[in-house]
């Protein structure tokens, strides 16, 4: 059985016309997932998060880049 959970990113493209594009992301953790996601998207200033615990539906805006300040401008 995988410990793995699915992370869906839901984020705005100015190209687009500001339209909702969702990324999903495989991790173990809300943090790696996270990682993952700004890796990918090093530009962006926030993200909207969605996974699910225990049947519930959980979200959470998420400022990035997320992680150590000092660390990121290093």
């Amino acid at each position: 059985m995988s410990d793995k959970k699915i992370y869906e990113f839901y984020y705005r493209d100015v190209e687009k016309n500001g339209e909702p594009i969702k990324e999903n992301i495989e991790s173990r953790g809300y943090k790696k997932a996270v990682k993952s996601f700004q890796n990918k998207f090093p530009k962006l200033k926030n993200v909207l998060v969605m996974w699910s615990k225990n049947n519930i539906v959980l979200n959470k805006v998420q400022k990035l880049p997320m992680g150590r300040k000092k660390k990121l401008e290093g």
